[in-house]
C-alpha cells in the first residue's frame, strides 16, 4: 500500500509535534503493510511563501530521515517529499503548484477551501490542469459532498484530475456504503490516511483495505494499490 496523504513530519503544521511520535507513526503504518509514504504538511498561502515552507518541511524531512537510520524501524516504508496545498484565489496564476509538487514529479494534492464554492475555484483547479500542466490530487474528496453538487461533479467526473479519498471514509460506519459506491463507480483514485497523530487522527490505511477487500472484492484493492505505486515511483523515481 502506498499512503499519498499524511502529516507525519514533526513540528511542520498540525500534524505530528515530535520526532518520537513520527517514528511510532511510521512504525504503525510499517506494520500495517505500508510500503511507501509521500509526507504532505499543509501549505497555506496567507501564512507562507513556497520559499519558506519548503526549508521548513525538508529541515524536518532531513532530521526524520536521520533519526530513522540511527533508529531503523522494521519493514519502514520508503519516503517522498510532497505538500498539502490548501487552495487560495489566484493559485492557478501563482508559481506555488509547481514548486509544491510531489518530489520531481508533476502530481501536486490540492485540498479544497470548506468555505461555500463558488465557479471559480472549479475553474482555476482545471487550469493549473490544464494550462500549468500539473496533475492535480484533490484531497480528501468525501469532506466537500456537501458542496454545490453540478461543481462537485465538475471535479470527480474531469478525467484529468485524480480523486483522493481519506481512509475514515471507509471506515466510518455512517459513510461505509458511500465510499464503496463511489469507489465502485471509479470515483476515487487514491486512498490516504490523512493521519496526524496516535489517536485520534492514527495511520489506518490497512483498516480501510480490509474493508474494501472484503466487501467489494481484490479488484478494488489491487486497483488502488496499483494506483498508489504508479504515483509514487514517478515522485521517487524508482
Amino acid at each position: 500500500m502506498v499512503d499519498v496523504h499524511c502529516h507525519i513530519l514533526p513540528g511542520v503544521d498540525d500534524g505530528s509535534r515530535s520526532v518520537a511520535m513520527s517514528l511510532e507513526m511510521l512504525s504503525r503504518a510499517a506494520a500495517q503493510g505500508v510500503g511507501a509514504i509521500v509526507f504532505t504538511p499543509h501549505f497555506y498561502a496567507d501564512m507562507d511563501s513556497p520559499e519558506t515552507f519548503l526549508a521548513r518541511r525538508n529541515e524536518a524531512f532531513a532530521t526524520l530521515t536521520k533519526t530513522v537510520r540511527e533508529h531503523p524501524i522494521q519493514d519502514c516504508p520508503y519516503f517522498a517529499l510532497g505538500s498539502e496545498v490548501h487552495y487560495f484565489r489566484g493559485i492557478s496564476r501563482s508559481d506555488a503548484p509547481e514548486k509544491l509538487c510531489f518530489g520531481n514529479s508533476d502530481y501536486v494534492l490540492i485540498e479544497m477551501p470548506f468555505r461555500s464554492w463558488q465557479p471559480q475555484m472549479i475553474s482555476e483547479i482545471e487550469e493549473i490542469s490544464k494550462v500549468l500542466g500539473l496533475r492535480v490530487i484533490i484531497a480528501h474528496i468525501e469532506r466537500y459532498l456537501d458542496q454545490d453538487k453540478k461543481l462537485v461533479r465538475r471535479l470527480i467526473d474531469n478525467p484529468d484530475l485524480i480523486i483522493q479519498s481519506n481512509a475514515e471514509f471507509f471506515i466510518e460506519k455512517a459513510t461505509t456504503k458511500l465510499a464503496l459506491k463511489m469507489l465502485k463507480a471509479g470515483q476515487i483514485d487514491l486512498l490516504g490516511s490523512d493521519c496526524h497523530n496516535l489517536d485520534s487522527r492514527r495511520p489506518n490505511l490497512s483498516d480501510a483495505f480490509d474493508i474494501i477487500d472484503n466487501k467489494l472484492g481484490s479488484r478494488y484493492t489491487d486497483r488502488l494499490i496499483r494506483n498508489g505505486r504508479a504515483v509514487f515511483e514517478e515522485v521517487a523515481d524508482v
